[in-house]
């Protein structure tokens, strides 16, 4: 069997979306785990090129993770639908915070950032969870690699551009106030929104994001990306060209880079989820998050039946992300009518 699902005919439908943006982020994550900090080269040296899970080990081959286990990338990530679905749909900072303290407090605190660890210590002693940390070195990925559920959220019912935008930066202000690391949050979740809904395709997806966010270095990296992605010629198995884009554009945390090198795999690989988080994994650098992103993107557009059974089988936890994404797209169809309702009094 080649995919999660035996009926390849299956259309895929926007629950199927919705699954796959959580599966996809969380395949990613544990996909890119193992060699998160190291160079392409690397890699390259130690595996030649990675295309299964592999556990991750110290430099004398003892293992720290076993193959398919997920990062506080899925584990954030999973807190934002927890909390999504216990509030009818709506972005609760103290709620959201409370169950990142717990993660704080457990053993996913050894895969946090700075920012993020120091702004939850912070929210600890104060109780308040919208001051987030700032300043020009604190422009790190942890929002946008989290985000995907509240773009998942807005993607029924009618758009509200500003509601959008704000939510994203309730969600965001928890850990992090930097304004690179919230507008190329903004990007990823407005991106999910985008291919959930199929408004656009993939190759027109790092124009779309930029015509949405804020002008910054962040949009003129997402735009540096689809350029690349576009190249006449390119194709999807010239992995060596992949990589030198991807190495041009910078896979490191700084969010600018990690959010448009996962744009850039989403473009390329469109609907092969596989492709993608290969591509994000190889390419070094901030290997789990650039592939969780990247994950998103695809699974939104592709659909949890599009995956191939053993990236499904292989992840850790998997079960209750296989709840997890019905019970966000319930939660998102009963908010949708909740407005609806309130629209008709």
């Amino acid at each position: 069997m080649s995919s999660f699902s035996d009926d390849q005919a299956t259309r895929v439908d926007l629950s199927d979306r919705f699954l796959g943006t959580l599966l996809g982020s969380a395949i990613g994550d544990a996909f890119g785990m193992p060699v998160e900090g190291s160079s392409a080269e690397q890699i390259h040296d130690r595996y030649g090129w990675i295309e299964s899970y592999l556990p991750r080990t110290d430099s004398r081959g003892n293992e720290l993770e076993a193959a398919g286990e997920m990062t506080d990338d899925t584990e954030m990530m999973l807190c934002h639908v927890e909390s999504l679905v216990s509030t009818g749909g709506l972005v609760d900072p103290e709620n959201t915070g409370m169950r990142f303290l717990r993660l704080l407090n457990s053993e996913s605190r050894r895969f946090m950032g700075r920012t993020t660890i120091e702004s939850l210590e912070l929210a600890d002693k104060t109780g308040e969870f919208q001051d987030g940390l700032g300043g020009e070195r604190r422009a790190g990925n942890g929002v946008a690699m989290r985000i995907a559920p509240i773009g998942l959220i807005h993607s029924v019912g009618r758009f509200n551009h500003e509601v959008f935008v704000r939510e994203v930066m309730r969600a965001g202000l928890i850990t992090h106030s930097n304004p690179e690391a919230l507008n190329g949050a903004v990007a990823i979740a407005y991106g999910v929104r985008l291919q959930v809904t199929g408004e656009v395709p993939p190759d027109v997806l790092g124009d779309e994001i930029c015509s949405f966010i804020d002008e910054d270095i962040v949009s003129r990296k997402i735009r540096q990306a689809a350029h690349l992605a576009a190249r006449e010629g390119l194709r999807l198995d010239d992995n060596d060209a992949h990589l030198e884009h991807l190495t041009s554009i910078g896979t490191s945390g700084y969010v600018a880079e990690s959010v448009a090198a996962a744009v850039y795999c989403a473009i390329v690989a469109r609907q092969d989820l596989r492709k993608g988080i290969e591509l994000a994994t190889n390419a070094g650098g901030d290997t789990d998050t650039v592939a969780a992103m990247a994950g998103a993107l695809i699974g939104a557009h592709a659909g949890a039946s599009s995956f191939p059974l053993a990236l499904v089988e292989g992840l850790a936890g998997r079960a209750y992300i296989l709840v997890a994404g019905p019970g966000l797209y319930e939660t998102a169809m009963q908010r949708a009518g909740l407005y609806v309702r309130l629209r008709q009094r």
